[in-house]
C-alpha cells in the first residue's frame, strides 16, 4: 500500500497537468517612454521558452500558446534598453510596455550597407569603435584606417596623408561627416581630410559606392564618420584625452562634454588641440615638419523617436611643415636628393613651421530635421554650408616667402532629402533629391600664375534605394542614382600651351580674349552620371555566409585633373591638366565568403573592377623655367583593369588571448599601355596578439605590420643633362624604383584606473617599436627622407 499510493498520486498528478490548457494570449503595445510613439520591431521574448512575438508598425505584439503559470518576460529592441518583467498567466492577458530609446536611428547611421552591426549586407564594410579611436588620437584620418584590409595612405611626408581603398584615392573615396559628405578640395594629392576624429564616436569604411543618397561616383568607397550617440535622459557626461609623444616632443588634448534631456533636448560640444615640433627619422631630424591642430564644434537639437531636429557646427585649422629638403630648386637637387644616403639639409630640432607649409581652415554648418510623419514613411531634410580655405607657402625669393603661393577659398552649399517608407516587415525604400552649389576664389594676390583657377560647379542629383530581407538567411539590396553635372570656369592660357595641346582646335567657342601672349577662356563642361548598385546576402548555414554585390560608377572630373597648370609649389612639380578628359566609368564586382562561430570569425572578399577613362597623374619629363628644371606630372586618361582581394581571421584562444590577421592585394593593369598603373598599393599584411592578464583588467597588445614591395610598377624614369668636371653628360632620373618591402611593429599597454568620480584608463603605446628606417612606396616625399622612427606615447583618458 506505501508503494502503491505514491504511484496513484503521480499518475492523477499527470493527468491534471496534461488536462490544464496551454492556450491563453499574452498582447499588447511597445511604445516609446517619451512621446508614447509606437516602437517597430521590438522584441517581446518569454524566457525558457521557445515562445516570442514581434510589434507590427503599430507596437502591436501577440504571443500564443501559454499555459497558465508564472513568466518571465523580456522586452527588446535595438538601441533601447531592455526590460524584464514577471507575470502570473491565469486568462488571456493584455500587457503594455515603455522602452526608453537612447537615439534616433537616423539615416546617416543606418543606411542600405546595414549600418555598424554589419548584418546580411551585400557590401564589405569595417569599422573602427569609440576606444579605437581614443587609442589613436594623436594621428589623422589616413592613418588611423590602416589597420583596415585594403586601405592604404597616400602620403607626403609625415603628416600629410589621404585614404586610399582597393588602390583608389581622391575624388573616388566619399568622406561621409555626421551623414553629409564633406568638400575641402579632395582633389589634390597633398591635400589630408580637414576633419578631426575626437569629435566622432566611430568610423565606418564601406569598400564601394553601396551608399548611393551621398554620391554615385565613389568607386573606391566610402568613410563614415557618425558622432557620439545622444542618450535620451537628464543626464551630463563627457571625456578627456590626455596624450605626450616623445618623437616631436609633442601631443594632444581632446575634450568632449554632453548634456542630455529627458525631454528629447540635448547639446555637445568637443575641443581639440594639438602640436608637434621636428619629428624625428631613426637616425636625423626631419626639419620643417612640426604640426599644429585645433578643433571646435557642437550639437545643439532635440531627438525623439518619431521627430527631431540638429544644429551642427565643426571647425578645423591646421598648420603642417612640408621636410624642407623636399624642397628642390631644380632638377639638380631631385638628383642629388635620390643619390644621398640623408636629407640634404638637417637642422636642430624647432617648433616653427616656415616654408614650405600648409594652412587649411575648414568651416561646417550643417541643419538636420527628421520626422516620422506615418508609421510607414519617414521625412528627412539637411542642408549643410561649407567653406573651405588652404593656403600653400613656398620657399620664394625677396622676403616673399610669408605671402602663400596657393590661395584657394572654396564655399559649398548641400542639400539632401529623402522619403523612407516600409512595407511589411520584408522591404525598406528610400527616393530622395540632393543639390549642390560650389564656388572657388584663386587669391589673385599671390603674385604667381594660379595653378586652379576660379570656377563654379552645380550639381544636382536623383537616388532611389530599396532592400528586401523576407528572412534571417537571405536578403536583397539595390539602387539607382542619376546626376548631372555643370563646372563653370574663367582661366588664362599661355598662347603656345593652348595651340600646342589642341585646344585652340578642339574648344575654339571657349574663347573669350586674346591678349597676344595669353588667352582668357571660359570653360562650360557639362556631365551627366548615372550609377547603380545591386546586391544579395545568403546565409548557408548559421555560421557560413556569402555576399556578391555589382556597382556601376560614374565621375566627372574634378577642377585640378581639367585645369591644373603650373608649379604645385608644396611638391615642387609642375602640374598639368586636360580639357579633354570624359568622365570614368567603373564596373566593380565584389564577392564576400565569410565564416564565423564563437570562437573564430574568418574570410575573404575578392573583387573585380573595369575602368573606362581611368584619370591619373604620373611623371613625364621635365620643364626649364627661370628657377630651374622641374618635374612635370600630367593628368591623363586609359583604361585600368583592377583585381585584388581582402582577407581576415579573428581567433578568440582563450578568454584572455586573442588574435587577428588580415591581408590585402591589388593588382592594377593599364590596357591601352599594357603597363602596370602608377601608385598602386603593395601587398600588406597586419596581425594583432592582445593578452588581458588574469584577475586584473590590464591588457598588452603587439601589433605588426608587413608591407612588401611594389614589384609592379611603370617606368616613368627620364633623362637630364648634367655638368660633371666640365663636360655635359645625360643621367638617367629614377624615380620609378619603389623601395624595399619593411616591417613595422606597435606596443599597446592599457591599465584602467577608477575612483568615484572618474573611470579612466592610463595607457603607454609605442610606435615603430624596433626604430626601422624605412621608405614607403606610397609617400611621394620617399626620395627626401626615410620614415618617422620610433614614438613612444603616454596617454591618459578620463571618462565622466
Amino acid at each position: 500500500m506505501n508503494r502503491i499510493l505514491p504511484l496513484v498520486l503521480f499518475v492523477l498528478s499527470f493527468s491534471a497537468a496534461r488536462s490544464q490548457s496551454c492556450d491563453y494570449t499574452i498582447e499588447g503595445r511597445v511604445l516609446d517612454l517619451h512621446d508614447k510613439a509606437p516602437i517597430f520591431g521590438a522584441i517581446v521574448t518569454v524566457e525558457g521558452f521557445n515562445l516570442f512575438g514581434q510589434t507590427d508598425e503599430q507596437g502591436y505584439y501577440q504571443i500564443d500558446g501559454l499555459c497558465p503559470g508564472q513568466f518571465k518576460l523580456v522586452v527588446s529592441h535595438v538601441m533601447c534598453d531592455q526590460i524584464d518583467r514577471t507575470v502570473t498567466v491565469r486568462s488571456n492577458t493584455t500587457l503594455n510596455f515603455e522602452l526608453e530609446h537612447h537615439i534616433n536611428e537616423l539615416s546617416e547611421i543606418i543606411i542600405a550597407e546595414n549600418s555598424l552591426n554589419q548584418v546580411n549586407s551585400s557590401v564589405t564594410e569595417s569599422q573602427l569603435n569609440a576606444d579605437q579611436l581614443t587609442r589613436l588620437s594623436t594621428q589623422n584620418l589616413a592613418e588611423t584606417l590602416n589597420s583596415i584590409a585594403g586601405v592604404s595612405s597616400l602620403k607626403t611626408g609625415s603628416s600629410i596623408a589621404k585614404p586610399m581603398i582597393h588602390g583608389l584615392y581622391g575624388s573616388r573615396v566619399a568622406i561621409i561627416a555626421s551623414g553629409m559628405r564633406m568638400q575641402d578640395q579632395e582633389w589634390g594629392a597633398d591635400h589630408a581630410p580637414t576633419v578631426d576624429l575626437n569629435g566622432f564616436e566611430t568610423v565606418q569604411v564601406v569598400k564601394g559606392a553601396a551608399a548611393l543618397k551621398y554620391g554615385g561616383d565613389t568607386a573606391g568607397g566610402m568613410i563614415l564618420l557618425s558622432p557620439e550617440r545622444i542618450k535620451l535622459k537628464d543626464s551630463i557626461y563627457g571625456n578627456t584625452v590626455l596624450n605626450a609623444v616623445d618623437n616631436g616632443k609633442g601631443g594632444n588634448v581632446s575634450s568632449r562634454l554632453t548634456k542630455s534631456f529627458d525631454n528629447g533636448y540635448y547639446i555637445s560640444a568637443h575641443l581639440t588641440a594639438k602640436q608637434f615640433g621636428d619629428r624625428q627619422a631613426p637616425d636625423y631630424n626631419l626639419t620643417n615638419t612640426g604640426l599644429k591642430e585645433s578643433s571646435f564644434g557642437f550639437r545643439l537639437g532635440n531627438t525623439k523617436l518619431i521627430k527631431g531636429w540638429e544644429l551642427n557646427f565643426r571647425r578645423y585649422q591646421n598648420t603642417t611643415g612640408i621636410l624642407r629638403s623636399a624642397h628642390i630648386g631644380n632638377i639638380e637637387d631631385l638628383l642629388r636628393a635620390i643619390e644621398s644616403n640623408t636629407p640634404l639639409r638637417i637642422e636642430a630640432f624647432d617648433y616653427g613651421i616656415q616654408s614650405p607649409k600648409q594652412e587649411a581652415l575648414h568651416h561646417n554648418l550643417q541643419a538636420t530635421y527628421f520626422n516620422q510623419y506615418t508609421d510607414q514613411s519617414k521625412l528627412n531634410l539637411t542642408y549643410s554650408y561649407q567653406s573651405s580655405n588652404r593656403k600653400e607657402f613656398d620657399v620664394r625669393r625677396g622676403n616673399r616667402s610669408a605671402q602663400a603661393a596657393i590661395d584657394l577659398t572654396l564655399n559649398t552649399h548641400d542639400f539632401l532629402g529623402s522619403i523612407q517608407w516600409k512595407k511589411d516587415f520584408d522591404w525598406n525604400l528610400e527616393w530622395g533629391i540632393n543639390a549642390l552649389v560650389q564656388d572657388n576664389l584663386s587669391n589673385p594676390e599671390t603674385g604667381v600664375k594660379r595653378l586652379i583657377p576660379d570656377h563654379q560647379k552645380y550639381q544636382a542629383g536623383t537616388f532611389f534605394t530599396a532592400s528586401y530581407r523576407p528572412s534571417n538567411s537571405f536578403s536583397w539590396e539595390g539602387g539607382l542614382r542619376l546626376d548631372h553635372i555643370l563646372i563653370d570656369a574663367k582661366k588664362f592660357y599661355d598662347t603656345s600651351d593652348w595651340i600646342s595641346r589642341g585646344y585652340a582646335s578642339n574648344f575654339s567657342e571657349f574663347e573669350q580674349n586674346d591678349f597676344g601672349t595669353q588667352i582668357l577662356t571660359y570653360p562650360k563642361l557639362n556631365f551627366s552620371n548615372i550609377s547603380a548598385q545591386t546586391g544579395i546576402a545568403i546565409g548557408i548555414t548559421e555560421s557560413f555566409e556569402t555576399t556578391v554585390a555589382y556597382m556601376l560608377t560614374q565621375r566627372a572630373p574634378n577642377v585640378s585633373e581639367l585645369f591644373s597648370d603650373g608649379l604645385h609649389h608644396s611638391l615642387a612639380t609642375i602640374e598639368f591638366g586636360s580639357l579633354g578628359l570624359q568622365k570614368e566609368t567603373s564596373h566593380k564586382l565584389i564577392l564576400g565568403i565569410k565564416s564565423q562561430s564563437e570562437f573564430y570569425t574568418l574570410g575573404i572578399d575578392p573583387y573585380l573592377n573595369r575602368v573606362s577613362n581611368f584619370i591619373f597623374i604620373e611623371p613625364s619629363g621635365i620643364e626649364l623655367t627661370i628657377r630651374g628644371a622641374f618635374p612635370v606630372w600630367e593628368y591623363q586618361a586609359t583604361d585600368v583593369f583592377m583585381w585584388g582581394w581582402d582577407a581576415y581571421v579573428n581567433l578568440k584562444l582563450s578568454k584572455k588571448l586573442n588574435y587577428n590577421i588580415n591581408a590585402a592585394y591589388t593588382y592594377a593593369q593599364d590596357l591601352i599601355e599594357a603597363k602596370p598603373l602608377i601608385s598602386v598599393p603593395p601587398f600588406t599584411l597586419f596581425q594583432q596578439l592582445s593578452f588581458t592578464f588574469f584577475k586584473s583588467a590590464f591588457e598588452l597588445e603587439l601589433a605588426h605590420r608587413y608591407t612588401a614591395t611594389q614589384n609592379r610598377f611603370p617606368n616613368t624614369n627620364f633623362m637630364v643633362n648634367r655638368l660633371e668636371s666640365g663636360v655635359l653628360v645625360q643621367q638617367e632620373v629614377d624615380i620609378s624604383t619603389p623601395p624595399e618591402g619593411y616591417h613595422n611593429f606597435d606596443l599597446y599597454f592599457s591599465v584602467p584606473l577608477k575612483t568615484n568620480t572618474f573611470k579612466s584608463t592610463l595607457r603607454l603605446i609605442v610606435q615603430n617599436l624596433t626604430n626601422a628606417s624605412y621608405n614607403d612606396y606610397l609617400n611621394r616625399l620617399r626620395f627626401y627622407s626615410t620614415e618617422m622612427g620610433r614614438a613612444v606615447q603616454l596617454q591618459l583618458v578620463l571618462n565622466y
